[in-house]
Formats: C-alpha cells, sequence, structure tokens
C-alpha cells in the first residue's frame, strides 16, 4: 500500500485538469450526464445536484426523478432534461428498474443517490442499476452518494455490486456504515483508511469532511487543503456530486474528476462566504452561484 503524504489539490492541478473549451465547440463535445435524485421528502437535494452539474460544463444534463417532483422542479430548473420514474412511497419504486437501459442509454457518466430516500423500491432500483452496469455497461462512470451509499452498506458483499468506474463519496458517517469501522477510528486514521479501502475496493474515493480526501484504487491520495464550516451545511455533498458527475461526462478520469470537483467546490465556498460575510448564512445556493467565479480564478 502506498503510504506517501497525500499531494495537495493546489489551484496549479485543479488548472491543469480543468477541460478546454473550444469557441466553436457545441453541446454534444461536452458530454451526457444523468442524475438519478430526489424523494418527496428530499426534493432540493435533486434540484443543488442538477443545477452543480449543469454549472460544471456539461453539455447535456438529464434529470430522473419520482414523478411527484417533476412539476415542482421543472417550474424552477429550465436546463435538465425530464426522465420521469414510477414512484412509490414519494421514491423511485422497484418498477422503475424496468427502463433502466432506456434511461442510460447515450450517457456518459451517471449520478444516483441525492435526496433519494431508503425505501424498499428505491433499494430494488439501485440493485437493478447496477446489475445492469455491471453486465451491459461496466464502463460507464457511476457516481453513488448519499442514500445510494446508505442502501448499498446495507447489502452483503456490496463491494462486489458495483461496475469497474465508480466513485464513492462518503462523509466520516457513511464511511463508518461501508467499512464496520467506529467514527473514532476514522476521524483519527483519515488518510490511512481511505487510502487503502480505495485499494481494496478497486474505486475512486472521495472521503468527505474538513480537508477532504481523494483516493485512486492504485494507491494515489490527494488531499483538499481548506477545512471551514461553510460546508457544514445540508445540501452541500449535492451541490459536489453535481459537479463530479459532471466532469465525468465531459471525459475526465474518476481521480481526476473527483479532484477537479473537491477544489473548484470548496474555492466556490470561500467566494460564496466572502460575498455572503459569514460562512454561518453560506448556503448551498450560494456555493452554485459562485461555481463559475470559481472556475475563472483558474
Amino acid at each position: 500500500m502506498n503510504t506517501s503524504t497525500p499531494a495537495l489539490i493546489t489551484p496549479e492541478l485543479a488548472r491543469s485538469l480543468m477541460p478546454q473549451r473550444a469557441d466553436d465547440a457545441h453541446k454534444g463535445n461536452f458530454g451526457r450526464a444523468l442524475i438519478i435524485a430526489g424523494s418527496r421528502q428530499y426534493t432540493g437535494a435533486a434540484k443543488l445536484a442538477l443545477q452543480a452539474a449543469s454549472r460544471s460544463g456539461a453539455g447535456l444534463v438529464f434529470a430522473a426523478i419520482p414523478e411527484p417532483l417533476h412539476a415542482p422542479l421543472a417550474a424552477s430548473l429550465s436546463e435538465p432534461i425530464w426522465l420521469i420514474l414510477p414512484t412509490s412511497e414519494g421514491a423511485i419504486a422497484a418498477e422503475a428498474g424496468k427502463i433502466i437501459p432506456t434511461i442510460l442509454a447515450d450517457k456518459d457518466a451517471v449520478l444516483i443517490g441525492p435526496g433519494l430516500s431508503q425505501t424498499e423500491g428505491t433499494r430494488a432500483f439501485l440493485l437493478s442499476l447496477l446489475e445492469h452496469l455491471r453486465g451491459e455497461a461496466p464502463e460507464l462512470p457511476l457516481m453513488v452518494d448519499a442514500d445510494a451509499l446508505n442502501l448499498l452498506s446495507k447489502e452483503p458483499d456490496w463491494k462486489e455490486l458495483l461496475p469497474e468506474r465508480a466513485v464513492l463519496t462518503p462523509h466520516e458517517m457513511e464511511f463508518s456504515r461501508l467499512t464496520g469501522l467506529p467514527l473514532s477510528e476514522i476521524h483519527s486514521n483519515r488518510e490511512e483508511l481511505a487510502t487503502r479501502c480505495a485499494q481494496e475496493w478497486q474505486q475512486t474515493l472521495i472521503l468527505k469532511g474538513a480537508h477532504t480526501l481523494v483516493c485512486s484504487p492504485q494507491g494515489e491520495c490527494r488531499l483538499l487543503p481548506f477545512a471551514n464550516s461553510v460546508l457544514a451545511h445540508g445540501g452541500t455533498g449535492d451541490v459536489l456530486a453535481g459537479l463530479v458527475v459532471g466532469l465525468l461526462a465531459q471525459g475526465l478520469l474518476p481521480f481526476d474528476a473527483a479532484s477537479l470537483a473537491v477544489w473548484l467546490h470548496a474555492r466556490a465556498a470561500e467566494l460564496a462566504m466572502q460575498a455572503v460575510g459569514h460562512p454561518a448564512s453560506t448556503l448551498p445556493s450560494d456555493i452554485l452561484a459562485h461555481i463559475g467565479a470559481s472556475m475563472r480564478s483558474l
């Protein structure tokens, strides 16, 4: 195992990873991102992730959401293309699994998890999606976030359910559920554990928190030199998830997409805090509004 000191995610590294945009480019040049998200209780999570993916530079953003969420989200978001899913208990129903091939067709990256809820129907849909990806589209980058991680952690041998190119985005509590390790051990040994698990799981891992870590299946580890309570608001993780899937859709490799998204997210949070005036009052929607300025700072 690689036990060297993590490399810092610096502005220079972030600049080297930014996708280039030719003046004569069109939307087809920048990928098609699919976001599977939301439930009756967590409509906002889907909205934040969709906005962040659109701000990331992805050419097209598709929203696969439970039917009751369509009217309120479509009324406030103009950019996504809507894919309406059958609903049960205010969340995605198991029978939505029948249309997985349709919603995955021609997509360049997939995010599942923000605001998904943990109903039995949602679990069945998630397992169907993972089975389809393993068998029919193992190279399609998949980002697993939030409730999708929590559902996954309840499955025996969950690591075997993932396709080859996944990005996992746990905070420490979610990481504890995935590993079975106590929070105290995780908090005191973040770098070694994150690096080891990324290698053992053969997936890209973002361990969120103060000084977020990004670890690759090959044992590389990058550390974000940022710690500020501006990110201690519900919804900031949804913004990060949307950024990652948007960059994956543009062709970045998982480790690089995760690293760039983590830096852009943190820098946008800093800029938003400066504009708002205090970390306590800086909301995820403020971070969204500063993603462009974060990119410009590179």
